[in-house]
C-alpha cells in the first residue's frame, strides 16, 4: 500500500475519512494525496463565509491554501521524518471524472472516501458521489462513515454469497489481513439455502487457503440480508466489513441491493469494496 489517494471537501464526514488514510498511511510509511474537487456551483463548500464579495481566481487560491495547511498539519503528524510524504491538490470538475484522472496519472493503490447519508434519488446510503466512485474507480476502496473511529482493523468480515469470484477475492482479504495481522470471518447469510453447498463451497477455500486467522460462519437470517451482516458485526466487535465488487452494477446488484443497506444499519463501521478488475 505505498500511494494512497483521500478526497476531502472539508465536511466532517471527509475529515473523518482522512484520519483513517492518515492512520493507515503512519503504518505503511505511505504516501498520502489529499484532493478536493469541486464544480464552481459548489465553490463556497470549501471556503464558506469567506467566499463573499471574492472573485473565482481568489476563491481558488484560498482554497489551494486551506488545502496545503491541511497537506502540512497532516505531514506534522505523520512524522516529522517524512515531510513531502502528504500533498494536497485543488481540481475543478465533477469528482469522479477528476478522481479517474488523478488516479491514472498517479498510479495510486488505494483510496479512502467518506460516505454520507441516504441518497435522495434511489434509497442507497452511500450518496450520489460514493455511488459513482464505488462504480467507476477501480481500486480498492475503503469506504468511511461519519462516526466511524479507527482503531486498527483487527476484526475483518468478509461477505460472502458462495459466488465463484470470492475464491480469488477472499484471496485479496487475505492480502489485506494480513498487513494487520486481522482475523477474518467469512459471512454467509443463510436465509433458507442448502447447507450442502455452504460445506462444499468452505470445503473447497479450505483446499488451498493457507491463512490460520480465519473461520467460516453459516448464519441463519430471515430477514434482510443487510440487517443480517450488521447483527453480526456488532456481536462479534468487527471492525471493518469487506465486499468483492463484481462487474455487474454493484449498487444494483451486489447480494439483490440488500448489502447496500448495511451501512443504514450500521454507521459506524468502515466498509471495503475490493476492486478484482484492476488485477
Amino acid at each position: 500500500m505505498n500511494k494512497i489517494l483521500c478526497p476531502v471537501d472539508f465536511s466532517a464526514t471527509s475529515l473523518n475519512a482522512l484520519e483513517f488514510a492518515v492512520a493507515i498511511a503512519k503504518r505503511f510509511n505511505s504516501s498520502l494525496t489529499l484532493v478536493n474537487v469541486f464544480t464552481e456551483r459548489d465553490f463556497n463548500k470549501i471556503v464558506g463565509d469567506e467566499a463573499v464579495g471574492k472573485s473565482f481566481k481568489e476563491l481558488l487560491a484560498m482554497a489551494n491554501s486551506k488545502m496545503s495547511t491541511l497537506a502540512q498539519s497532516v505531514n506534522v503528524e505523520l512524522s516529522t521524518d517524512a515531510l513531502g510524504r502528504c500533498d494536497a491538490r485543488v481540481e475543478l470538475g465533477e469528482l469522479t471524472d477528476q478522481l479517474l484522472n488523478i488516479i491514472e496519472e498517479g498510479r495510486f493503490d488505494f483510496v479512502v472516501m467518506g460516505t454520507t447519508g441516504i441518497s435522495k434519488t434511489n434509497g442507497i446510503f452511500f450518496g450520489s458521489n460514493t455511488e459513482e466512485v464505488i462504480e467507476k474507480v477501480k481500486l480498492p476502496l475503503l469506504c468511511v462513515p461519519e462516526s466511524a473511529t479507527y482503531h486498527g482493523f483487527n476484526k475483518l468480515v468478509y461477505a460472502s454469497d458462495f459466488a465463484e469470484e470470492d475464491k480469488v477475492a477472499i484471496q485479496e482479504v487475505i492480502s489485506f489481513a494480513t498487513m494487520f495481522d486481522a482475523r477474518i470471518n467469512v459471512l454467509h447469510i443463510n436465509q433458507g439455502d442448502a447447507n450442502v453447498q455452504y460445506d462444499q463451497f468452505v470445503s473447497e477455500l479450505n483446499s488451498f487457503i493457507q491463512y490460520s486467522k480465519i473461520g467460516f460462519v453459516n448464519k441463519e437470517f430471515k430477514d434482510d440480508v443487510g440487517m443480517g451482516i450488521n447483527e453480526y458485526m456488532q456481536e462479534q466487535d468487527s471492525d471493518l466489513l469487506v465486499v468483492f465488487k463484481q462487474h455487474r452494477s454493484f449498487v444494483q446488484s451486489i447480494f439483490h441491493k440488500s448489502l447496500t443497506k448495511v451501512l443504514a444499519y450500521s454507521s459506524y463501521k468502515p466498509l471495503l469494496i475490493l476492486k478484482l478488475e484492476a488485477h
